[in-house]
């Protein structure tokens, strides 16, 4: 997707774009955009021998940050990165856990959303309070958070979290399973994007129970949409919704997810600040503004 994104914003711009998959292709190219430094580490090593001097840019992904070798100054991660004439994250938080050393050469540029037309929030009414969990279900996702969170809900909460996502078949199985055993638990398969976007603008809050995220893309809908969010406090997280989102709970902790989501229940003022914190993010998240970003990066290094 950020491909995607990327290739449309430089060829509106007049760019000439080449897009290859996984190796270097010996394109005669001014400038290489590699996605993430480890996976890309061949890569841009072919490309600057074959275009000394040309320009390199790295878009740092979550898996570089949580990678081991970033703290191994002689691995191929760290050497791409070195390498690198600029830097991109995706978020805030992890422009500021870079290696010191390269946080020069950084810049911060927020992946942008388009959402169906027509789309933005606005819950359903009724006595049910529908939480969201947005994404195919991964070990990292932590979807057994979202379901110890259901579990300590009141048999009388009008919170029900439906989770919308493709499984393996043993996560399919503990999320079927916990469907028929957890009362305000419901596991209802992968939908289509469009379908999804509309499950979500018509529901409360989106819940996030990762333990490691890069940046959630269901994160970034909500936020466009107007979408409360409740998530863990984890770096991916923080770096979408900020520092002081009043939605974050301690990784893993379900007693204090169960608490945002009853406070978001009961206390009008504190669900709305919440719509606000969202709102005030959302621009970040404008195809417009990334845009821009990427092409005065793209156009200061080829000025060098």
């Amino acid at each position: 997707m950020t491909a995607d994104r990327t290739e449309l914003i430089l060829r509106a711009a007049g760019f000439d774009v080449q897009v290859e998959a996984e190796t270097y292709q010996g394109a005669d190219a001014r400038c290489l955009v590699a996605l993430n430094a480890w996976r890309s580490a061949g890569v841009v090593a072919d490309f600057d021998r074959q275009n000394p001097g040309r320009q390199v840019v790295v878009v740092v992904t979550g898996s570089d940050i949580n990678h081991p070798e970033m703290e191994d100054e002689g691995s191929e991660t760290r050497q791409t990165m070195e390498r690198a004439d600029a830097l991109v994250t995706l978020h805030e938080a992890d422009l500021k856990v870079l290696p010191e050393r390269l946080q020069h050469k950084a810049v911060c540029i927020f992946p942008s959303v388009r959402l169906p037309a027509g789309i933005t929030h606005l819950a359903a009414s009724g006595d049910c309070f529908e939480v969201v969990m947005a994404g195919n279900l991964r070990a990292v996702k932590n979807p057994q958070l979202a379901v110890e969170v259901a579990a300590l809900l009141p048999d009388d909460s009008p919170i029900f979290i439906n989770s919308y996502g493709d499984a393996s078949d043993q996560l399919a199985a503990e999320m079927t399973h916990a469907s028929a055993e957890v009362e305000h638990f419901n596991w209802c398969g992968k939908l289509d994007h469009a379908t999804l976007m509309e499950k979500m603008a018509r529901a409360h809050v989106l819940l996030n129970t990762s333990t490691v995220e890069g940046g959630a893309n269901a994160i970034c809908e909500a936020v466009t949409m107007g979408l409360p969010v409740v998530a863990s406090d984890i770096r991916g997280n923080v770096g979408m919704l900020g520092e002081d989102y009043l939605g974050l709970f301690p990784n893993g902790d379900a007693q204090a997810a169960v608490g945002l989501l009853q406070r978001c229940v009961v206390e009008l003022s504190f669900y709305q600040e919440l719509k606000k914190q969202v709102a005030q993010r959302a621009l970040l998240f404008d195809f417009a503004t990334e845009s821009s970003a990427w092409l005065d990066l793209i156009r200061s290094r080829l000025a060098h």
